[in-house]
């Protein structure tokens, strides 16, 4: 049995990634706390990292209180935040499922996020015959009384937080780690590709893309859906 390790954002689905898409649904609906945003900037001056994407990566206090219903079932918040899926993405990981290999998401989003890809992934290939369960690692959010606290449970899943991830997955289903595939975007996911044996770079940024032709990776370009031209009504 071989394992298919895919990063998120960038990959599977466009940028904008899914945090900062569900960031501008929660404050366009009024959702996020004024003070949270003088609480996200304090923990972005204590965390004192000169790397800011690292320390956005360990920051949710914009989502202190805010009630992890807003995600529930039949709240509708996915039609809003979470764009299709490149059509690449899609043909690819239902052709990792038609051999029988197991999908995993390793992700550094948010975990309720995660879970929405998850399950919209599992809908797609059932939609197409094959019945197969994603798995997925991501980032874990603080939760007490029903609402997040703007804490990270352990790491964010980024860098070698996501190698680490794809070798105890890896170990604990009995795949050699030489027979496995990843996919990954941006040079944050260099750790999890240099791992495998079959280290994909999809839609790379420059950094990536200079990794992968130093190392003669694969990189293949995902196309997003061509948006439909738009009819007036007469």
């Amino acid at each position: 049995m071989s394992i298919a390790f895919f990063d998120v954002d960038g990959t599977l689905l466009p940028h904008p990634s899914l945090e900062r898409r569900f960031f501008w649904y929660l404050a366009r609906r009024g959702k996020i706390r004024a003070a949270n945003f003088s609480r996200w900037v304090a923990e972005m001056l204590r965390l004192g990292s000169s790397n800011l994407v690292t320390a956005a990566q360990s920051n949710k206090m914009y989502l202190r209180g805010v009630s992890a219903a807003v995600l529930g079932p039949g709240c509708g918040a996915q039609r809003h935040w979470m764009p299709e899926f490149f059509p690449g993405a899609i043909e690819r990981i239902w052709w990792h499922a038609l051999r029988g290999d197991r999908i995993v998401l390793v992700t550094g989003t948010l975990a309720p996020l995660a879970e929405a890809v998850k399950a919209a992934l599992e809908r797609e290939l059932l939609w197409r015959g094959v019945e197969s369960q994603v798995s997925m690692f991501a980032t874990e959010l603080g939760l007490c009384e029903g609402s997040w606290t703007g804490t990270v449970e352990g790491e964010p899943r980024s860098g070698e937080a996501k190698a680490a991830a794809v070798k105890q997955f890896a170990l604990a289903s009995g795949a050699p780690l030489a027979e496995c595939f990843a996919y990954g975007d941006h040079a944050l996911d260099r750790s999890m590709l240099e791992v495998v044996g079959t280290p994909i770079a999809v839609n790379p940024t420059w950094r990536l893309r200079q990794i992968a032709r130093q190392r003669g990776w694969q990189v293949m370009k995902w196309a997003a859906r061509a948006r439909r031209a738009a009819h007036l009504t007469l």
